[in-house]
């Protein structure tokens, strides 16, 4: 090219549309996305849920394809079919996810971030329609591979089609997703379950808590600052396993567990191994004063919602005490009655979901105020029948990706 050639200069949203014109068009959407926030009249997230949802997908994929078949030619189609536009609109998506991260989440205080709906991004409309257009973009780009189909760019049609489809799914699928909680009391059938905004939802089957089960670890013990409150710190560890036989030493005293009861009572003078609710643990302790060589013994227990907890004073500024035990894990035995009359028998455990006719049921909490006697059990239900089409985007992706990785290598051997 001859240097002395002057170059010619491309005016703003002269065909073809470029970076800038692609970032003037992802900025405009969110502005408007934020509009429609401050004007918007509801409070609730726009969502589609069954049959809309299906409607809309087949209908803008049927859309996709015509906009591709027959208006190729066009200003907006050829746009969306290149580079510009997919990097504009990745670019201000990475932007609002950096704001979703910054800010949180949550009602704030902060009217202007209320009213943007900066802490509800993924539901916000400006996320929502740059989102819609790295979609169209996607889809395009798909649908202009599959017709122009070669071997070579099939990792590339998986890569795309494959998160194209997880996205979307994502999208729609957030109108048919429940999230259900309900309380399960033992011995008695429940089939009325609570979603977030406590609206009473009946479901199709009921469930019956046979057992609810916690395992414990033993309580520990702690020296308490008699002034303060506080757990006073020995040498970088404050807390210890109360175990029987073993002796433990907290500043200048000497502290041995002589005996250990996991549940207990007080009779007079001393406490006896029952099996009653609210029973806590207690412990017989010895503590010598290492300086002065005196010895207390006594009992002392963590307590519970139906017993005072028990410590022993052993100087003007110190007391030993045992803290309540901590859970180790629980789970429910439970039934889930069917309107045909079958009973399947499960045991929920925590991050071990059950799944049951599209529902996955979670072990969720418990009555904590009654510890390990609760006859309470709360479960979490969760349904997304869209989740199945999220994993098959991401298989995708992950095959194409595959392949892509397969097809290098194998371009790098025929060149050797």
């Amino acid at each position: 090219m001859n240097k002395n050639q002057p170059q010619i200069q491309r005016n703003l949203w002269e065909n073809p549309w470029g970076y800038v014109e692609s970032f003037f068009i992802g900025i405009g959407l969110i502005v408007t996305g934020l509009f429609l926030e401050v004007f918007s009249t509801s409070n609730n997230a726009f969502t589609l849920s069954y049959p809309y949802n299906v409607v809309f997908l087949i209908g803008y994929v049927l859309l996709l394809f015509v906009a591709y078949k027959w208006f190729t030619n066009s200003q907006i189609v050829r746009w969306l079919t290149k580079v510009p536009a997919s990097i504009s609109s990745i670019t201000l998506i990475t932007f609002l996810v950096m704001i979703m991260g910054i800010i949180p989440q949550i009602p704030s205080e902060n009217n202007i971030i209320n009213n943007l709906g900066l802490n509800r991004i993924t539901s916000n409309w400006a996320f929502l329609l740059i989102l819609f257009q790295f979609l169209t973009c996607l889809g395009l780009i798909s649908i202009k591979r599959i017709l122009q189909f070669k071997w070579a760019n099939f990792g590339f049609i998986l890569n795309h089609t494959g998160l194209f489809l997880a996205l979307t799914a994502g999208m729609l699928g957030t109108g048919d997703l429940q999230r259900l909680s309900i309380n399960v009391y033992e011995n008695k059938p429940s089939f009325i379950a609570t979603d977030g905004n406590r609206n009473e939802i009946e479901l199709p089957f009921a469930f019956y808590l046979k057992d609810f089960i916690i395992d414990e670890y033993n309580p520990k013990l702690a020296l308490v600052d008699n002034k303060t409150g506080n757990i006073a710190h020995n040498d970088g560890k404050n807390l210890y396993l109360v175990e029987k036989g073993e002796t433990y030493y907290f500043h200048n005293f000497e502290v041995k567990i002589d005996e250990f009861l996991p549940n207990a009572i007080r009779f007079g003078m001393r406490y006896e191994a029952v099996n009653e609710i609210g029973s806590p643990p207690a412990a017989k302790i010895t503590v010598k004063n290492i300086e002065n060589d005196s010895i207390q013994n006594a009992w002392i227990s963590s307590g519970s919602f139906r017993y005072p907890y028990e410590s022993l004073k052993i100087s003007e500024d110190y007391s030993v005490v045992m803290t309540i035990p901590e859970v180790k894990k629980f789970s429910s035995d439970i039934d889930i009655l069917t309107q045909e009359g079958e009973r399947i028998s499960t045991v929920l455990e925590v991050n071990k979901p059950f799944k049951y006719k599209g529902w996955k049921i979670y072990q969720l909490s418990y009555d904590d105020k009654m510890g390990k006697w609760s006859n309470l059990s709360v479960l979490e239900l969760v349904k997304d029948p869209w989740l199945p089409l999220i994993y098959i985007g991401i298989f995708m992706m992950i095959a194409g990706a595959i392949y892509m990785f397969w097809m290098g290598n194998k371009i790098t051997k025929n060149k050797e």
